[in-house]
């Protein structure tokens, strides 16, 4: 007998009128009830939209808080080959003379005392002079006031004191009104020798100056205590021991007053060895009991020349370049040039207003430029015409450039994300 699967039967074919219930509401009931397809394509679009709005000014956004650009600048160069003599002038300059023709300098000094012990093995008959550090004080006039050596001083107390050599006070400037005077630190001797002129001494008057303007005008008041005023009959250590340990103190004053003169050289000036001048006093602090020890002090003072980098580097530019106009530029190895200070034995820091520099070797010269008004002049300008920024600093000569992200369009329009490196 033969099987039939179930997929073999076949159900008998009915009418459409068989299978739907019988009058109109059948056909109501088709056509209320439509079957809706969802329109995918615009809904999805307005999205796309929707998202680029909020997204894209967000990763702008985003891109510009955290991009950063590294301008590397070359500047111009230039190598001086020296071997020049130039006139230099004591600032401020006397009104007689051109600063023209002369390159402007400052005196910058600086003291400090150290002491040794040394064993009293002798006596000696000593007639000292007090002796202690005085500011002399110019409210007279503008200009420097000079003051020969052995220039009198007088204390409240009516003691007489003398500076040894000439001095010359840096005049008083007025600013917006209000005077600051002319200062000079100085050390003083006694008039006589004898303990009777140690001790505080707080106001001074300059007793030439007596009858005339100058003197309520230059005046001067106490720095230290003086002392080593001293008559009679003391201890004393042999002078071979003493020359020996003044030898030792020298040295060791004389390197701290310079690494004290290198660490207070103010920025944007420049000295050299030959300008610095060195004086020392010596003296005996005290009187020791029977066997003791001597204390040697050795009061050291250091006065250098300082030069303004950019007045002398302008200077030595303009003789030695033709096409040179007056920019900005700077010697960046004065360290390398040779350097000499001509009748250097004549010369006195305190008194002299001027004298003869020589500069030999090879000079490099590197021409300057703001570095805060060209981050500014970059800061949102176009990735694509930046160069032209670049244009209104003749003292660039080239540049590299590198954004961070790569795809921005523009400089950050925040100057502190421009980073600009020097190469020279």
């Amino acid at each position: 007998m033969n099987k039939e699967l179930i997929q073999d039967i076949r159900q008998p074919k009915r009418r459409l009128a068989e299978i739907l219930p019988a009058g109109g509401r059948g056909r109501a009931a088709i056509s209320a009830s439509p079957v809706r397809r969802p329109r995918r394509g615009r809904t999805t679009g307005w999205l796309i939209i929707a998202v680029l709005i909020i997204v894209l000014p967000l990763v702008y956004f985003i891109s510009q808080s955290f991009a950063k650009v590294v301008v590397t600048v070359r500047p111009k160069q230039a190598i001086l080959t020296l071997d020049d003599t130039l006139k230099v002038i004591a600032l401020p300059a006397e009104a007689a003379v051109n600063p023209e023709a002369a390159v402007g300098y400052e005196t910058m000094t600086i003291q400090a005392t150290d002491s040794v012990a040394v064993t009293a093995t002798e006596r000696e008959t000593a007639a000292l002079r007090a002796n202690g550090q005085i500011l002399v004080v110019n409210r007279y006039s503008e200009r420097s006031q000079k003051l020969i050596a052995n220039t009198r001083f007088e204390a409240t107390n009516g003691k007489i004191y003398r500076i040894k050599d000439e001095i010359m006070i840096p005049g008083y400037e007025l600013t917006d009104g209000k005077l600051k005077p002319g200062e000079l630190a100085v050390t003083i001797y006694a008039d006589k020798p004898g303990a009777e002129y140690n001790g505080e001494v707080k106001e001074l008057t300059i007793p030439g100056f007596k009858g005339e303007a100058r003197y309520d005008k230059i005046t001067a008041r106490g720095l230290t205590v003086m002392a080593g005023g001293f008559v009679g009959e003391r201890l004393t250590a042999p002078a071979s021991i003493k020359e020996a340990a003044e030898k030792k103190l020298r040295s060791r004053l004389e390197r701290s007053l310079e690494e004290e003169a290198r660490a207070a050289l103010p920025d944007g000036f420049v000295t050299f060895t030959e300008t610095r001048f060195v004086k020392f006093q010596s003296r005996v602090k005290d009187e020791p009991a029977a066997g003791g020890n001597l204390i040697l002090e050795l009061d050291g003072e250091l006065t250098t020349l300082i030069f303004s980098q950019r007045e002398l580097s302008r200077h030595l530019a303009a003789g030695r370049l033709t096409d040179y106009d007056g920019a900005e530029v700077a010697i960046v190895n004065f360290d390398e040039l040779k350097f000499s200070l001509l009748n250097r034995d004549t010369f006195d820091p305190a008194s002299s207003r001027e004298i003869s520099i020589n500069f030999t070797g090879e000079a490099r010269l590197i021409w300057q430029f703001e570095v805060m008004v060209l981050k500014q002049a970059l800061a949102g300008a176009s990735k694509s015409d930046y160069q032209t920024v670049f244009l209104k600093f003749p003292s660039i000569a080239g540049a590299e450039v590198a954004i961070q992200p790569p795809w921005l369009k523009r400089f950050p329009v925040d100057p502190g994300r421009i980073t600009i490196r020097v190469d020279q």
